[in-house]
């Protein structure tokens, strides 16, 4: 009966259940929590930087278009570790500071990034005469003074290494001098502020995974499991118009996206997530497209619109991206407010799904969805990406020129920087061993000792219900008394006839002794 009675406990409680999402949590001492802190996953950043060729000739007039040839990849390793971890049961979110380190990855590159040289536009004097045009006559003209003053040309020649990741900017300098508060760097390079940026300062709010009541149920009005709640203590993006009072709008918010370490376990396909990241200066939306199988692993595939960077005044969801009344092309999302104003936007690499203007400058250029396309796939029971490639274009959009001869040939020209794909080739090992467990094997085993507690159970009650109501037949009976007499009379006997021996031997020994001399007595008593 109690072999039964375990069975149905487990049968009904299910405690691998409970075991796996107590283990698939980021509580204290879980596993994932352990995963969590230092990720497994291998994400790879490979970098292909934009080589402009002719920029003599394009500038004398000679050459119509920019010949831009791409290099690459370059490609670094990005390691991330959560700090300063604490549990707020409150409102049931976690708050940590993510931090990324990036490692270059000499044998999956190209060449190496100190020793090629490539020419480039020189961001921060062509981001500086893009404002000018803003200023009025007099400041315009101080600021062109300024930059012959300092000979910044609107090309450089340097190396891929410096380029990335920071170079000396006699402009940047200077104005790191008059205006420290805003400017608080002598240096610049691109990935540097992409990527580099406020990489250990940014405190993450995330909500847990959801409360449900006693019947396992998710509570009304319950944020989706590890979407975020606050960066900084800001739940939306100040510098696109962010209002706490109205909770902003999708545009400008980023409270319930995610950051793209861990999703929900009960994603579906109707699911539309959206990621987070500082890099991007806004959400880029992930549509379900299909399911499939990857390495033998369920997925879910999730792909980026076409449309992700567009800008309308008419839509609420990207109006926000408009400054000014001013959007910016088809194709073209502005990045500009989050990194000093400098007129940067992204694109899909090569100008994909942009407005074809701005291919028109260029020869070099080749979008080919193949290549440059966006995807993420999601394991479903784990929560956790599998694959993905999220690839992006960085580029700096000229504008209006006043008093800098040496810019005008670039005016009003959207001119490439590099594109990026952020890669996550494989599930480690260990993390595929743990989505098998929790699909096939935990419940299986627990499958296999509930049927055997059961059918023990079942063995033992059938086997008492047999003992307590089932008679044998009258012949079997009989022959069953008849032998157990027989046996008992047979044991009589045998005890009578052992306790007769007995006396008849006790009593023949003191009678024995007495005849015979004491010498003699005593040996027969040895014998």
């Amino acid at each position: 009966m109690t072999l039964l009675f375990l069975g149905a406990v487990i049968l009904m409680t299910d405690p691998v259940k409970r075991i796996i999402d107590w283990q698939i949590s980021l509580s204290p001492y879980a596993l994932l929590r352990k995963l969590w802190l230092y990720p497994p996953l291998e994400v790879f950043i490979m970098v292909y930087m934009f080589n402009y060729t002719n920029v003599d000739a394009f500038i004398a007039g000679t050459d119509a278009k920019m010949r831009i040839e791409e290099v690459g990849p370059y490609v670094y390793q990005e390691v991330l570790s959560n700090h300063n971890v604490t549990l707020n049961e409150a409102n049931n979110t976690i708050t940590y500071t993510p931090r990324r380190e990036y490692i270059f990855v000499r044998d999956r590159s190209v060449g190496d990034p100190k020793l090629d040289r490539i020419r480039a536009p020189n961001i921060p004097y062509m981001g500086v005469s893009t404002q000018a045009a803003k200023l009025s006559m007099f400041a315009a003209l101080g600021l062109s003074a300024v930059t012959k003053r300092l000979n910044a040309q609107p090309m450089l020649e340097i190396s891929v290494h410096d380029y990335m990741w920071g170079y000396e900017d006699h402009l940047v300098h200077l104005a790191s001098k008059f205006v420290p508060s805003y400017i608080n760097f002598a240096s610049f390079g691109i990935m540097e502020k992409l990527f580099r940026e406020g990489n250990e300062s940014n405190v993450f709010n995330m909500h847990l995974p959801e409360r449900k009541d006693s019947h396992g149920v998710n509570l009304p009005d319950s944020p989706r499991a590890y979407s975020l709640h606050s960066i900084n203590g800001e739940r939306g993006f100040t510098r696109w118009g962010y209002d706490e009072a109205t909770n902003g709008t999708r545009c400008n918010r980023f409270w319930g996206s995610h950051d793209a370490t861990l999703f929900p376990r009960d994603m579906n396909e109707e699911d539309t997530f959206y990621i987070y990241r500082r890099t991007f200066c806004r959400l880029l939306q992930m549509k379900f497209n299909r399911t499939l199988t990857y390495k033998g692993q369920d997925a879910f595939e999730y792909t980026m619109d076409p449309n992700v960077f567009d800008s309308e005044l008419e839509n609420v969801n990207s109006s926000c991206f408009c400054k000014n009344n001013h959007c910016l092309k088809r194709g073209m999302g502005s990045v500009g407010p989050c990194y000093y104003n400098m007129p940067l936007a992204i694109t899909y690499p090569h100008f994909m799904y942009a407005d074809p203007s701005l291919l028109a400058p260029f020869d070099g250029l080749n979008p080919d969805e193949s290549r440059f396309s966006s995807a993420v796939l999601l394991q479903p029971q784990l929560g956790v990406p599998l694959h993905a490639h999220v690839r992006l274009q960085a580029n700096l959009a000229v504008g209006n020129i006043k008093f800098d001869s040496t810019m005008e040939p670039f005016e009003n020209m959207v001119l490439p920087l590099l594109w990026v794909d952020l890669t996550i080739e494989n599930l480690p090992v260990a993390l595929q061993l743990l989505v098998h467990g929790i699909k096939y094997i935990f419940p299986l085993v627990q499958g296999i000792v509930v049927a055997c507690l059961l059918l023990a159970g079942f063995y033992q009650l059938s086997t008492a219900f047999m003992l307590c109501f089932w008679s044998p037949p009258v012949g079997v009976l009989l022959k069953s008394e008849q032998g157990e007499k027989r046996a008992s009379i047979l044991n009589g006997l045998t005890t009578l006839g052992a306790s007769f021996h007995k006396s008849a031997q006790d009593s023949m020994q003191p009678e024995v002794q007495k005849l015979l001399p004491p010498e003699t007595s005593y040996k027969l008593s040895e014998v």
